[in-house]
């Protein structure tokens, strides 16, 4: 990832930033009562049992270089053939069915149909706490139906972190490995998460959302969507990969979308070509639903044969 993250702890939500005035400063109050302290705390009890639970079981393994022992085969709970690891390049853009991002090495493999997952989204933990929530989140295999995520409020079918109590709330894979204190290449201060709704719009795509961080220094505020933003992409059958961008990439004042043709706004991060000159609005290039991984069939009981998911077009497939 181009952020820094917290690696899958356990994390408690202790407390609520408040933004006032201009400025952008920020007042940290408590809101936790001595019975919400009390329940989380049972709540925690209830979680460690599940904490070191893998989500996976070692078939084989190999000793690395420097002595340590390697999974090399794997039996995860969400897929029903065995996992291979592997170091090759990948190809035919082959995505992640557990973060629905581009498969980079190491990841593991179905010898037997088209499943992947990176050697991080195999190794996410059955159950953790997210700041955003107050429950502990129990990880679900992909569906075919797609979900919302609370936090960047993007469709997905990958793997959810998913309430069991009742909650109805999920969150991405991408979403859930943000912790509440981030520090991202595209702005220059430490970021904190705050679930008050903000006066400000997200600076990096101008939209409105909520829980949205903000910045403790200046007025800089960071949505999810634009958080998990992929540090690189590709596009089509366009040979050069392209690379996020946080400012204009030059002064001519003009700034247009290659693939759209409509202008951009040169405050709001796009993907770039270094080699071709080719800028893009990351919509036009991630496309409507960037966290859905399209391709799988699917059998119901009110129909007679398999059903393919594929993305929305203007118009209907050809019969």
């Amino acid at each position: 990832m181009a952020f820094t993250i917290a690696p899958h702890a356990i994390l408690l939500p202790t407390s609520i930033v408040l933004w006032t005035g201009e400025t952008g400063r920020r007042k940290l109050k408590d809101e936790e009562s001595t019975e919400s302290k009390a329940t989380l705390e049972i709540e925690d009890t209830k979680l460690g049992e599940f904490a070191d639970s893998s989500a996976y079981k070692v078939k084989k393994t190999n000793v690395g270089k420097d002595g340590t022992e390697i999974a090399t085969e794997i039996e995860h709970f969400s897929h029903e053939h065995d996992l291979k690891l592997s170091d090759d390049e990948v190809q035919n853009n082959e995505i992640c069915d557990g973060c629905v991002r581009a498969i980079l090495p190491p990841f593991y493999r179905c010898v037997e149909c088209s499943f992947f997952l990176h050697k991080s989204c195999a190794e996410l933990p059955i159950k953790q706490r997210h700041p955003l929530h107050k429950h502990p989140l129990t990880l679900v295999t992909k569906s075919y139906v797609s979900s919302e995520c609370y936090a960047c409020k993007q469709h997905f079918n990958g793997f959810t972190y998913s309430c069991h109590e009742g909650c109805r709330y999920d969150l991405d894979v991408q979403c859930s490995m943000i912790s509440d204190i981030l520090t991202h290449p595209g702005h220059e201060h430490q970021l904190i998460l705050s679930s008050v709704e903000s006066e400000h719009n997200c600076s990096c795509c101008g939209f409105k959302v909520s829980p949205i961080f903000r910045c403790t220094t200046c007025d800089f505020a960071l949505d999810f969507k634009c958080a998990t933003l992929p540090h690189t992409t590709s596009y089509k059958q366009h040979e050069h990969s392209f690379t996020l961008r946080y400012t204009a990439e030059d002064d001519s004042g003009e700034y247009y979308c290659d693939i759209c043709e409509e202008v951009r706004d040169p405050k709001h991060w796009f993907y770039y070509c270094e080699d071709c000159s080719y800028p893009t609005h990351p919509k036009c290039i991630l496309g409507i639903y960037p966290n859905c991984k399209f391709g799988g069939a699917y059998t119901f009981g009110c129909h007679s044969h398999p059903l393919t998911f594929i993305e929305e077009t203007e118009r209907p497939p050809s019969m």
